[in-house]
């Protein structure tokens, strides 16, 4: 490898790296967010039988919210441990390179668009 081709590596690594560490920040914050505003929900007294209904339909998304940003903020730190071993931007199913504005957009992506269309096909 050459110097160049090194150096644009390391530049590479270190955009990543700030993608990566500035999507699991946001995705913390709203995680915190939302286990206050289920905190909140679980506290307030029952009122009348449609504001209870209400309030459990609001309960029930802030949890499935919840659960969706815990598991990209998996995803992130497992993109992490991607970078740290080498295997960042290679796809998981057919070994191929994950194209740039794909890593950029969603830098934890596992897998390159045909793979990842296949996968939801199936």
């Amino acid at each position: 490898m050459t110097a160049e081709r090194a150096r644009v590596e390391m530049d590479r690594t270190g955009e990543f790296r700030a993608l990566l560490q500035e999507a699991q920040k946001r995705l913390l914050r709203t995680v915190a967010t939302t286990d206050e505003e289920l905190a909140s929900l679980a506290a307030q007294e029952p009122g009348r039988l449609i504001e209870g209904a209400g309030r459990d339909a609001a309960e029930d998304l802030l949890a499935r919210l919840e659960g969706r940003e815990r598991h990209e903020l998996d995803e992130i730190r497992a993109a992490q441990g991607r970078l740290e071993t080498g295997a960042f931007g290679i796809c998981e199913t057919c070994r191929g390179i994950i194209p740039l504005p794909r890593l950029r957009a969603m830098p934890w992506a596992r897998c390159c668009v045909t793979c990842q269309a296949r996968g939801e096909r199936s």
